[in-house]
């Protein structure tokens, strides 16, 4: 039964109250039981712990490296290949128009409608 702020305590009860013990001081049997638990788990060997915790924090750096350096390194193919292999996808040719005309130097100022209509299903 939890204490009612509307039930008042008498001084006898007080006292008990009181007397009671806060803790309990735990036996021995089962302090030999919880370091025996916590040594199978290995919480207190720290030569195993650091070497574990060293070799996964390598890894995961090194699986960090790699995914950037994969991802950089298919930015750079992708950008190296010329414009008519980027397009593997087929485009819908009603929404295709007529290209723009280049100028006289032979750069495209602007490009073709079909280059950006692919470029733009690519990244939907």
């Amino acid at each position: 039964m939890m204490f009612s702020e509307n039930h008042e305590l008498s001084e006898q009860e007080r006292t008990a109250l009181a007397a009671l013990p806060r803790e309990l001081t735990p036996s021995d049997l089962l302090e030999e039981r919880v370091v025996r638990a916590l040594k199978s788990e290995g919480h207190f060997n720290r030569a195993t712990r650091g070497r574990s915790q060293w070799t996964r924090a390598i890894v995961r750096i090194a699986a960090a490296i790699a995914l950037f350096a994969g991802g950089v390194a298919t930015g750079h193919y992708a950008l190296s290949q010329p414009d008519t292999e980027k397009q593997t996808a087929p485009v819908n040719q009603a929404s295709v128009s007529k290209p723009v005309p280049q100028n006289t130097s032979g750069a495209q100022t602007v490009k073709n409608s079909e280059t950006v209509v692919a470029e733009r299903e690519m990244w939907l």
